[in-house]
């Protein structure tokens, strides 16, 4: 009987299912110790860094193991001694020049004292700060020519100036949070995990700015007794405090307070304004 063979149709249909077979074939034989491999989606490979504090995250799509073990030796030739940490999953990137994309945006990120970005497709983004504007400006500069037509580049980047006080600095940057709502499950004080990413964006805020005290007021819509408005608003506003105490923030650090719904800045009477009324707010003290 011939053998058949695999159709272009079926290889695509396993490339956008996200998952082929990963073997190692030697002369015609395949390892016996194959496994199933669920790769990234085809048309959004991403890729994210996050730098303070002498720590490195390195997260997202990567094209194969010896590209994995190539960033890992530009941390150590760009950043140092840093605790690095790695999710990597393989992926198949139809973006070209992929690879030297990322080494040129972490030769730009390590000109900053602390930073995030994030590549995707045909955009990078990267907020931080640094202290030489001139070696970051010019590291900028290198990765814009070297893009790809059509890949995008937004930079929110804050140069320090050793005359202004740090203290105006984190004024600054806590301005510049991009915080949305937090959000608890219905009468309860439990968070949803879709506001993580604010609580841990000023969770991050606090450990830069170590001096710096945060206030954390829980407020309510008007709906039901006032009474009981003002203790679910104050025990919400003390959850979220529990929640970046338990990722290393001083609880002395934190001001708790519950204004239940005396302060509405919406219409109780709609259920949007309602809505907009049971929230978190946070102010630098």
């Amino acid at each position: 009987m011939p053998r058949r063979k695999f159709q272009a149709p079926l290889i695509l249909a396993l490339l956008a299912c996200g998952i082929l077979l990963s073997a190692t074939i030697n002369q015609g034989t395949a390892d016996p110790d194959m496994s199933l491999i669920r790769l990234a989606p085809l048309d959004a490979p991403n890729f994210s860094v996050e730098s303070r504090n002498s720590h490195l995250m390195l997260r997202g799509t990567t094209t194969s193991r010896m590209h994995e073990t190539q960033l890992l030796q530009l941390v150590a030739d760009h950043f140092g001694d840093v605790d690095a940490q790695t999710s990597f999953r393989p992926g198949v990137i139809l973006v070209d020049s992929w690879e030297s994309t990322i080494s040129r945006l972490l030769y730009t990120l390590a000109a900053m004292d602390s930073a995030e970005a994030t590549m995707r497709d045909r955009s990078i983004e990267i907020r931080g700060v640094t202290s030489d504007a001139r070696i970051f400006f010019s590291r900028l500069e290198f990765l814009r020519e070297n893009l790809q037509t059509g890949f995008l580049v937004d930079a929110d980047v804050v140069v320090v100036d050793s005359a202004v006080p740090f203290e105006q600095l984190c004024e600054y940057s806590f301005s510049r949070l991009m915080l949305e709502p937090v959000s608890f499950k219905k009468s309860s004080t439990e968070i949803r995990t879709v506001s993580f990413v604010t609580l841990d964006r000023i969770t991050e805020f606090a450990h830069d700015c170590r001096h710096a005290t945060i206030s954390i007021t829980g407020h309510s819509d008007s709906s039901g007794d006032e009474f009981w408005n003002q203790r679910l608003s104050l025990a919400r506003a003390q959850a979220v405090a529990n929640y970046i105490a338990q990722r290393g923030i001083e609880a002395e650090r934190m001001l708790v307070n519950g204004r239940g719904s005396a302060e509405p800045i919406a219409d109780n009477e709609t259920v949007q304004g309602r809505s907009l009324n049971r929230r978190i707010e946070f102010e630098l003290q």
